[in-house]
């Protein structure tokens, strides 16, 4: 029995790479487009029969995406306020005259 050799060429590459970017820059777009994806492959792959119970599995799907875009939305707003925190007092205070 032979080996496989992964044999790949420059063009895959480069979509690994895209890929491997898009997932480092936008993680919770790329996660989501890259599940739809996987998904309509399944069910273009698997018989008709199975996909009733995929519909449970897409829900959950979703529901963990939406909770991986909320933390990171969540993360985002936390290390820009970090970076600027408010103010309260105001050289220009309106009650000041």
């Amino acid at each position: 029995m032979m080996l496989l050799v992964p044999d790949f060429s420059w063009r895959e590459l480069a979509l690994l790479a895209l890929f491997l970017l898009l997932l480092y820059r936008y993680t919770s777009l790329t996660l989501a487009i890259a599940l739809m994806a996987l998904g309509l492959l399944a069910l273009a792959l698997l018989p008709a029969d199975l996909w009733p119970s995929l519909l449970s599995l897409g829900t959950i799907g979703v529901g963990l995406g939406v909770l991986a875009h909320h933390c990171q939305q969540r993360q985002a707003t936390l290390r820009r306020q970090a970076r600027r925190p408010r103010s309260y007092t105001r050289p220009h205070d309106e009650f000041r005259t």
